[in-house]
């Protein structure tokens, strides 16, 4: 009897744990108040008369774009853009890529770890006075002064120049088809997400690591460290890359040797497209 009465006191006690639990989880766990998010500048008010697109950026400070050079931004500006691109692969490294209905570009920032905070589909809202714009190899970055050319700016100058905005939704991302219309205008589609359908990555040609081959057991990973470039359909190197990090989270993965889809941000060093994907899951077989 006095076992059963245990029992029964310590059943009890559980049920009653997990009452307070389930409670304690509904209530903490509830969708959180995006509209004052613990990251970002929340006293950013967005005022319709600074605000400017992407577009207007590429065209006012076209000079140091291709110049890869650099400009401070010093009008009361503010741009309203959507975060197509992230450091959740680690393939992107202290950047974000941003998108609105006029073009793309990088944000570099001097940060790892960028990802819970914005993550794709994320709507942002960016005060431009004091960042610097400029091109790094003619890809236009938003970021700050680092040695004379555009660099990152950092983390928190970062925080203090963006806003986290309620909206978020990852199915306006605009996803363009790379061979029928992005790579015909450099200028304009550099930075864009793009498709690629029915590709073939191997590494004839290249410079860094000519034996790679596609239908081979070799990774991603390449014979350096840092940045390996893969060709694509075997395109002559001075067009085309698949750009992927050493440090990425799937560069000990088997590059496949049958054709593939490939998602990724048009990005683009002077002449050549250099396609960077944002995870593995951009890697379709």
């Amino acid at each position: 009897m006095h076992k059963f009465s245990s029992y029964i006191l310590h059943f009890t006690f559980i049920a009653a744990m997990a009452t307070m639990m389930t409670s304690c989880f509904d209530s903490d766990w509830d969708t959180p108040d995006m509209t004052n998010p613990p990251y970002g500048n929340n006293t950013i008010v967005e005022d319709q008369s600074k605000l400017v697109t992407i577009a207007d950026l590429k065209a006012k400070y076209e000079s140091a774009i291709s110049n890869s050079s650099f400009k401070r931004i010093e009008d009361e500006a503010q741009l309203r853009c959507t975060v197509i691109g992230n450091d959740i692969g680690g393939n992107i490294y202290k950047q974000i890529v941003v998108q609105d209905a006029t073009g793309a570009m990088i944000v570099g920032i001097n940060g790892t770890g960028l990802f819970p905070f914005i993550s794709v589909g994320q709507q942002i809202l960016i005060d431009l006075k004091d960042l610097c714009i400029g091109g790094y190899g003619e890809q236009p970055q938003l970021g700050d002064e680092y040695n004379g050319s555009i660099g990152r700016m950092s983390t928190e100058k970062w925080e203090k120049h963006v806003r986290i905005l309620p909206s978020h939704d990852i199915s306006q991302i605009d996803t363009l088809d790379f061979f029928s219309v992005a790579q015909n205008d450099m200028t304009r589609y550099c930075g864009y997400l793009v498709k690629l359908d029915n590709v073939i990555i191997g590494d004839a040609g290249s410079p860094i690591a000519p034996e790679y081959r596609a239908g081979t057991t070799l990774t991603y990973n390449g014979s350096t460290n840092g940045y390996v470039h893969h060709s694509i359909n075997n395109l002559s190197m001075n067009k085309i890359v698949l750009r992927t990090s050493t440090y990425a989270d799937f560069a000990s993965w088997v590059i496949p040797s049958t054709p593939v889809t490939i998602y990724g941000i048009a990005t683009r060093y002077r002449d050549t497209w250099q396609i960077l994907i944002r995870a593995e899951e951009d890697i379709k077989q």
